[in-house]
């Protein structure tokens, strides 16, 4: 159960929150559940703008979980860029310029084909225990997604950067990406429509925490230029991970090649911004 601002009040000093029952369930207008709260020693609510309070159901008990945000905003790392490229062998590959970390998506798909051959097994898919493997696999989809995105802010951290770009999904004309109906890639992004979209609020706001802006940027070219010379060929992706130029003879991951792609799309507009363009 999910409580907004309206629907809650909090007094830090004596640890008390009080939810509203909602008009459905009031029988007059005043009713109310008053909780008592326990926080660990080194967690200061009052430091915190509680955005929702949540009582979620766990163990033969209830807990309030605070959803909040941060008061003050937060100095960035640094004044390098970083750029994010989402793929479908490789989830994410991030590149900083001199350097790229790679991060497999096995797991994802392995959660998936792991659910999708457990529900395939239930009589009926409104049944309880296909609705309770949907709820199973939607938990694990967000647990792994929240991992790789803080995975991903440590070493933005680390790194000192500001700025990190990631692409959309749909193109400078507004249209989504589409491989054609007959091509076997088409499915798997389709499959991974819900991950890409997901994937986006958690490494939004672990970026906002951590003081570094997220640019979106349009994908258009990224995994057809090289991200050394800059000459554009379809034929240069020679296979899904290998991306060879012709013209500068750089090879290079395909992913990485893009993700550096998308970095570089960033860096233009911080050069015009008064900030200063770092050619990595």
């Amino acid at each position: 159960m999910s409580f907004k601002q309206a629907d809650f009040s909090h007094d830090a000093q004596f640890t008390y929150v009080r939810l509203s029952k909602g008009r459905n369930l009031k029988e007059h207008r005043s009713d109310f559940i008053l909780c008592e709260y326990q926080t660990r020693p080194d967690v200061d609510l009052t430091e915190w703008d509680i955005q929702q309070v949540r009582a979620v159901y766990k163990r033969d008990e209830w807990r309030l979980q605070f959803v909040c945000r941060t008061t003050s905003d937060p100095e960035p790392p640094g004044d390098d860029v970083g750029g994010v490229d989402l793929g479908i062998c490789n989830f994410a590959a991030v590149s900083f310029g001199s350097e790229s970390v790679l991060y497999p998506g096995g797991a994802l798909k392995e959660n998936e084909y792991y659910f999708i051959k457990k529900k395939a097994n239930c009589d009926d898919s409104l049944s309880r225990e296909a609705t309770r493997l949907d709820r199973k696999r939607t938990g694990r989809r967000t647990h792994l997604l929240h991992a790789l995105s803080k995975a991903i802010m440590k070493e933005c951290v680390e790194r000192s950067v500001g700025d990190l770009g990631g692409i959309r999904e749909d193109d400078e004309t507004g249209e989504s990406r589409n491989w054609g109906d007959h091509d076997h890639r088409n499915l798997d992004l389709h499959g991974w429509a819900w991950a890409f979209d997901r994937f986006r609020t958690p490494l939004d706001y672990k970026a906002e925490a951590e003081g570094i802006d997220v640019e979106l940027v349009s994908e258009r070219d990224t995994s057809k230029s090289c991200s050394a010379c800059g000459h554009t060929d379809d034929t240069q992706r020679v296979e899904r991970g290998l991306y060879v130029c012709e013209e500068c003879d750089t090879v290079a991951n395909a992913d990485v090649n893009g993700a550096e792609n998308i970095r570089q799309k960033v860096l233009p507009s911080l050069a015009t911004d008064g900030g200063e363009r770092d050619n990595g």
